[in-house]
């Protein structure tokens, strides 16, 4: 994978290096001596989980799932838990008795606007799915 550009910073000599990726060109800014120990600046890693079980849709129907994401449903596991989830905006899934997500947690906070209140609700953030290929 390539990247267009990143910052690498050494902590251990207090300089900023930046690195610049164009096709398979790279060019180190900074001074002549690399440093000894470099750092990547990355994004948090992201815990990814998958939840299988029976989806419901709420696109369309006032709930409270709404008003934080427009394409989203609960899945009920095995176990009774009922989770929330959202799906890409692109993504058209239906309710089924049988679905597997996997994504990553998120909270969204919202204002008071309008229908709904001012709040705070996690759901899960679907990456991939599949439906109807469940083993519960």
């Amino acid at each position: 994978m390539k990247f267009l550009s990143f910052i690498v910073i050494s902590l251990s000599i207090g300089t900023l290096f930046i690195l610049s990726s164009c096709s398979d060109k790279s060019e180190v800014v900074g001074p002549e001596s690399p440093p000894k120990e470099v750092t990547e600046v990355v994004p948090d890693a992201i815990e990814q989980i998958t939840v299988e079980g029976s989806f419901r849709s709420v696109n369309g129907v006032m709930d409270k799932l709404s008003c934080y994401t427009s394409n989203g449903g609960y899945i009920k596991t095995e176990d009774g838990e009922r989770i929330a989830v959202s799906f890409k905006e692109n993504e058209v899934v239906s309710s089924c008795d049988k679905i597997s997500v996997t994504g990553y947690m998120t909270s969204r906070r919202i204002e008071s606007n309008g229908p709904c209140s001012e709040g705070i609700m996690s759901f899960l953030k679907v990456q991939s799915y599949a439906v109807g290929e469940t083993d519960f």
